[in-house]
């Protein structure tokens, strides 16, 4: 019997989006601006703006938390990376997910306590001044200058090659309106759009998959089948091998994980933002729970495109990068207006993170250089810096998606996970050093974290070691040497209390 979806699946050469598509992309856009005016009116003070009153519900945290920690870097990389491979580099998954789960059992507890605005403000109380400003340096250089960028420019290089859409255009249109909401609404706006942009992701993919399976002769089973038998879910390599995404390389990734996640800003202030530990604790794990099943659906994805494209290789156009192999499906499979709402779920993979990134660049500013520097700042200064710098941010990173895009490059992701180990260095682990020793000071975690930057460079340009291990050869190497120069500048360094301040010191009883 001829199946009902078979009309949609006549050869069919690439095209441009219609006007149905347009439209669901104008609606889309216009929900997410809708919803930062929305909260603009209740907006009074730079607390709200940057934490909400500490009034978010923990689902509707971690929710945002895998919206934060997801983006079109997932959307389209993962499926681009099983389609061409196998699962072999799922193990990011699970190593990053059980991490982010330890961090919320483990960690979450003794910061959530401290009632922070920022995580940096954690290094103050810890260590001194100067390890809070610097950790706060690096945490808008990373996301401002590198992650946001990224996640902007996914979406628009993979719309302009298989729809023609103009790249620049489109790295425009997502910068423009994720920073007038995020700016308009705060950190409100900013996680409510989340929950949205997560359920149209999810929507979209899951539509693109049933025309998918209705485009193939047997289904989901026969293409399970067919992907089985070619070996498409090879997903564990356990030789000894530092190259290859092995399971030695993804323990090493968990280690390092679990303090990237520490010192990331926008994944912490979920749970900053909710009522007491226990929600914040709720909202980390769960936040990694829904996250690792997001990861299963994007691999999921990009395996059943390769079953798809294996019946149907006529379809497919001559060097087509891989990058792009999902927004291509869309836009050459799917009937009109469908495919608008199915790259909307495209934009809001991306823009979930991205306005995550500008609110929490916000924060760090206002509580961590003005609140610093500028101690005696009104109120209402304080709100106009948080929105100037939220402006300031969408600007600065849609500039550079702009230079990317002129400048050109190879695997997004891998690039990506290249910037994060580089510029990053191993930052994070100075957390790992305050939370889990007495003995760690800020000098010798000062120069801890500045050494693994060296550390990490050398490796990463003389060595063939996976980018999956970069991260952890960053934090490990800034925990090492951290810990060593604090014993060399023990004498120096002045006493401090540790009550709430390490896994083993319970708060101080008043």
């Amino acid at each position: 019997m001829l199946s009902p979806f078979a009309p949609l699946f006549a050869v069919v050469a690439p095209r441009t989006l219609s006007w149905p598509d347009y439209v669901s992309l104008a609606a889309y856009f216009g929900v997410s601006l809708a919803i930062g005016w929305w909260w603009r009116r209740k907006k009074q003070s730079s607390a709200e703006f940057m934490l909400g009153d500490r009034r978010l519900p923990w689902w509707a945290a971690a929710i945002s938390f895998m919206a934060t920690a997801t983006s079109s870097i997932s959307f389209m990389a993962l499926p681009a990376r099983s389609y061409a491979e196998d699962w072999l580099s799922f193990g990011s998954a699970p190593a990053q997910a059980i991490a982010g789960m330890v961090v919320g059992i483990v960690f979450v507890g003794v910061l959530r306590r401290l009632n922070l605005t920022t995580i940096f403000n954690y290094l103050e109380q810890r260590f001194d001044r100067n390890v809070r400003l610097l950790g706060a340096a690096l945490g808008i250089l990373l996301k401002v200058g590198g992650r946001m960028s990224v996640v902007m420019l996914l979406p628009a290089l993979a719309l302009s090659t298989v729809t023609g859409f103009d790249k620049y255009a489109s790295v425009l249109l997502m910068g423009a309106v994720t920073t007038i909401y995020a700016m308009e609404g705060g950190f409100e706006a900013v996680v409510w759009t989340d929950v949205m942009q997560v359920g149209v992701t999810v929507g979209g993919v899951v539509v693109a998959l049933v025309f998918m399976e209705h485009g193939v002769d047997g289904g989901f089973a026969g293409m399970i089948a067919a992907s089985r038998a070619a070996g498409k879910f090879h997903a564990i390599a356990t030789d000894f091998d530092l190259v290859r995404p092995t399971v030695w390389v993804f323990i090493g990734m968990f280690l390092g994980h679990v303090f990237v996640v520490l010192g990331d800003q926008p994944l912490m202030q979920r749970m900053l933002a909710t009522s007491d530990p226990r929600a914040a604790r709720r909202s980390v794990v769960m936040g990694n729970v829904v996250g690792l099943g997001g990861s299963v659906m994007f691999f999921f994805v990009g395996t059943m495109l390769w079953a798809f494209y294996r019946v149907h290789p006529d379809r497919l156009t001559p060097d087509l990068d891989n990058d792009a192999i999902f927004p291509f499906f869309i836009a050459n499979e799917l009937p009109p207006g469908v495919v608008g709402l199915i790259v909307a779920s495209l934009f809001a993979a991306g823009m979930g993170a991205l306005s995550s990134a500008m609110n929490a660049t916000a924060a760090i500013v206002v509580s961590d250089f003005q609140g610093t520097l500028r101690p005696g700042a009104t109120e209402k200064q304080r709100l106009r810096l948080a929105r100037g710098t939220t402006l300031a941010a969408g600007v600065l990173a849609t500039g550079m998606a702009v230079w990317l895009a002129w400048r050109g490059t190879g695997s997004l992701w891998d690039e990506y996970l290249l910037l994060i180990a580089r510029f990053g260095g191993g930052f994070p682990g100075v957390f790992a050093l305050g939370l889990l020793t007495r003995r760690a000071n800020a000098p010798g975690v000062m120069i801890g974290a500045l050494a693994s930057v060296a550390v990490t460079w050398i490796v990463q340009d003389c060595t063939a070691t996976s980018t999956f291990l970069h991260g952890f050869v960053a934090v490990a190497s800034c925990i090492v040497i951290g810990y060593g120069a604090s014993l060399a500048f023990a004498a120096r360094a002045p006493e401090k209390g540790f009550a709430g301040l390490t896994v083993w010191d319970p708060p101080a009883t008043r």
